[in-house]
C-alpha cells in the first residue's frame, strides 16, 4: 500500500509493453535478480497476500523491477548485510500506475472485510488517501521507491502465510500475526497504523533496534525512509516520470 506522499508526476510519459516484449524494460529499468540474485523477494502485490486480497493490476509476475542505479545501490546494501548474516527482502519495487488506480477503486468499493481490517485495524479504508497512507500517484511508479525489510539468515524463517487461517491484526505480537519470514519490526508490512511509523514509541527496544539498523544500512547508500512506513525507502534523484508497463516474468 505504501505510505507515500501524493507526488506530482508527468503521466504523459507513462509507458507500456506487451507480454511478447516482456524483457524490453524501458527507461533504464532492470530486474533486480539480474543485479543481485541473493536479495530475497516476496512481491506481495503479485499475490493474494496483501491488503486488497488479490493480485493488483499490472503485476503479472512476482519480480522486483527497479531503475539500474537503485539496483546497484541495493546490491551494495546487500553486500554489507551479508557479512552480518542478514539479507534484504523486497515486498514491492516498481509499481505500474494502473496498480495505484486499482488501490483507489478498492478503497471506494464500500466493503470492509475482516482480512482487510488486519492491515487497517483502526482506520476506515475510505480515509487512507486523506491521511497519506495511499497515494493515487505513487513514487513506486518511477522505479525509485521500494518496500522492504530484513531477514536474519540464522533464524527459522520457515513460517508461511496460510490463507485459510484467521490471523491477528498487523499491530499484534509477531507470534499471532501473519508470518513474513523476516525480523520482527513491530508490525507487519503495509500496516496502516501509528505503530507502523518508523519512530513509533509503542514498540519494543529490540524492534526499534531492527528498524534503526535497516534505516542506517539503506541511508549509507543514499536511500531515504518515509517516516510513516518503516518499510518504505526512496532514492532521491533516481526517479522521474511515472510508468505503467506491466511486470512480466523474467526469462532466464
Amino acid at each position: 500500500m505504501s505510505l507515500v506522499r501524493s507526488i506530482s508526476i508527468s503521466f504523459f510519459m507513462i509507458a507500456s509493453i506487451s507480454p511478447a516484449s516482456a524483457q524490453s524494460l524501458p527507461g533504464g529499468f532492470v530486474y533486480l535478480r539480474d543485479i543481485d540474485p541473493s536479495v530475497i523477494q516476496d512481491i506481495r502485490y503479485a499475490t493474494a497476500n496483501n491488503f486488497v486480497g488479490r493480485p493488483l493490476a499490472g503485476y503479472g509476475a512476482g519480480e522486483c523491477v527497479v531503475k539500474r542505479e537503485v539496483g546497484e545501490r541495493l546490491k551494495a546494501v546487500q553486500a554489507e548485510l551479508a557479512a552480518q548474516n542478514l539479507s534484504l527482502k523486497m515486498f514491492d519495487c516498481y509499481r505500474p500506475a494502473r496498480a495505484s488506480l486499482d488501490m483507489v477503486k478498492w478503497s471506494q468499493n464500500g466493503r470492509e472485510t475482516a482480512a482487510e481490517r488486519r492491515y487497517n485495524p483502526r482506520i476506515p479504508k475510505t480515509e487512507l488517501f486523506r491521511l497519506g497512507y495511499i497515494a493515487s500517484r505513487s513514487q513506486h511508479s518511477t522505479g525509485a521507491a521500494l518496500d522492504l525489510t530484513l531477514v536474519d539468515l540464522k533464524a527459522d524463517n520457515s513460517g508461511k502465510y496460510d490463507p485459510t487461517k484467521s490471523y491477528a491484526d498487523c499491530t499484534a505480537p509477531v507470534e499471532v500475526r501473519a508470518p513474513e519470514g523476516s525480523v520482527d519490526m513491530g508490525t507487519g508490512y503495509d500496516c496502516t497504523d501509528a505503530k507502523g511509523h518508523t519512530a513509533a514509541p509503542s514498540i519494543t527496544q529490540e524492534q526499534r533496534a531492527w528498524r534503526r539498523r535497516l534505516v542506517a544500512a539503506m541511508a549509507r547508500q543514499g536511500f531515504v525512509n518515509y517516516s510513516k512506513e518503516w518499510w518504505h525507502f526512496s532514492l532521491p534523484g533516481a526517479g522521474g516520470a511515472a510508468y505503467d508497463f506491466p511486470i512480466q516474468p523474467r526469462r532466464n
